[in-house]
């Protein structure tokens, strides 16, 4: 079920309070995933919402539609860019916040001449915290995200085998995550990171680096140069599945490793020490503790289990964090990783990903998705998280 008119409705008193707080009179919200969350619907407009908690949604397109799907009474055809000021002066608002960290410079400079006569601040920032913070709601489909990844990765394994190539396997289970409703698309907050499901890599192809701040790279293919490419998995190798199960526009993250033949004896003890690290840094996930503060001791724990050669790095250049938020984004508020003091509070989403690299050989790792409440982290991810032996 989609998002009902109480929960939007939560959702932008919210945005209206933290818009008090900071001295502004309206948010002026351009990009459409962020108009989805405070409406039920994407459209190319704009969202003005004010401290009193009104809310326009004015439409450039498409108009019938967005008015049939959202969960607001004010929605509006709005053609001209022109019209706006007035529109805004009509409502007396003279200060108000845009979505810096969405809008490409050229389009903000083109705002900031538009509303020349107005006073102009960061959105971008309140956004984030809001959404950071997951409903009821968001928590179920979440939930149910999990469920249907865990489902896909157990229909398709039985057809995995040795001879076939990451793609190969890669459109095996992707045809499952589809059959269960997910859109091939993975939506990531961050600059320049485009992914798809994402990465099902094998042997020491997983360990290829990637101009993406990922967990692993991959070869990829020409023109998109990360995640699966035409490697044969060999019996012997690691198989790691990293993928993002998807409900309602939610998604979760997971990694798994499986393998057929026999993996050589160090990986499974790597394994079996990411693991551990795994479970020490889960029992940090509570409230008050901050991003950084997961991160550096993630950095310290990989250093007593002897993991740190390894850790966090394709080859030279060590990815700099140990998770990350999970929500409408792959890579939501907050990263942990350094110099982010966010605390985590009750209702945050995030997931671990302690992962090793290990040149000619693979990626050894875990990723979870974990909500975060008062007792401590309640993990949503569903697969076993054993490495597990195939049979052909």
């Amino acid at each position: 079920m989609p998002p009902d008119r109480e929960e939007i409705g939560s959702r932008l008193k919210r945005l209206a309070q933290a818009l008090t707080d900071r001295g502004l009179e309206a948010a002026l919200i351009r990009y459409p995933l962020n108009i989805f969350y405070f409406t039920g619907t994407f459209a190319d407009g704009h969202l003005l919402v004010t401290q009193s908690g009104e809310a326009f949604l004015l439409v450039y397109r498409t108009f019938e539609r967005a008015r049939a799907e959202a969960l607001i009474e004010e929605v509006r055809p709005f053609r001209s860019l022109k019209a706006l000021p007035d529109f805004l002066k009509d409502l007396g608002i003279k200060h108000l916040a845009l979505e810096e960290d969405r809008l490409p410079v050229a389009v903000y400079r083109g705002y900031e001449r538009l509303l020349r006569d107005f006073a102009l601040s960061d959105l971008s920032p309140i956004l984030r915290q809001l959404r950071a913070r997951k409903s009821a709601y968001e928590i179920s489909c979440l939930r149910r995200a999990a469920e249907m990844l865990a489902e896909s990765i157990e229909a398709v394994l039985p057809s995995f085998r040795p001879g076939l190539t990451e793609l190969e396997m890669a459109g095996m289970l992707e045809a499952e995550l589809r059959k269960r409703g997910h859109p091939a698309y993975t939506r990531t907050y961050a600059f320049h990171q485009e992914l798809a499901y994402g990465h099902l890599l094998t042997g020491e192809a997983a360990a290829v680096p990637s101009y993406v701040t990922t967990g692993q790279g991959g070869r990829g293919v020409v023109g998109f140069p990360q995640g699966p490419s035409e490697k044969i998995l060999r019996e012997g190798e690691p198989l790691l599945i990293d993928y993002a199960g998807w409900h309602e526009g939610y998604l979760v993250d997971q990694s798994r490793l499986f393998y057929f033949g026999e993996l050589p004896a160090a990986l499974h003890d790597t394994f079996a020490r990411i693991k551990q690290l795994m479970e020490s840094l889960e029992e940090t996930l509570r409230p008050g503790i901050t991003a950084e503060e997961v991160y550096h001791r993630a950095r310290e724990t990989a250093e007593k289990l002897g993991l740190s050669p390894c850790f966090m790095a394709h080859g030279e250049e060590r990815v700099p964090f140990v998770g990350h938020g999970v929500g409408l984004e792959i890579d939501e508020w907050p990263p942990l990783a350094p110099r982010v003091k966010v605390p985590l509070e009750e209702g945050m989403v995030v997931a671990l990903e302690p992962k090793c690299h290990l040149p000619g050989q693979g990626v050894i790792g875990l990723e979870d998705t974990f909500l975060i409440t008062r007792e401590g982290a309640a993990r949503l991810t569903l697969s076993p998280r054993e490495i597990r032996r195939l049979e052909p």
